[in-house]
């Protein structure tokens, strides 16, 4: 590999570098914001789990019943 090409990969590396910093630093502010805010308290009701019906049985009868 020749100088000009290992420049070229070390300036990709930091912009990458640089756009991960960048990506770190909203989901921080992000994460900061989320953890200020006041969320509602879960009702029972909301916690409710309701029964799924059962599934109908589908199998094969004869002809004569």
């Amino acid at each position: 590999m020749d100088s000009g090409a290992l420049n070229e990969l070390i300036a990709q590396v930091r912009g990458t570098a640089a756009t991960l910093a960048e990506a770190e630093q909203r989901v921080a502010a992000f994460t900061a914001e989320l953890a200020q805010q006041k969320l509602p308290d879960a009702s029972a009701g909301l916690l409710k789990v309701t029964p799924m019906p059962k599934r109908a049985s589908f199998r094969w009868l004869p002809a004569n019943k």
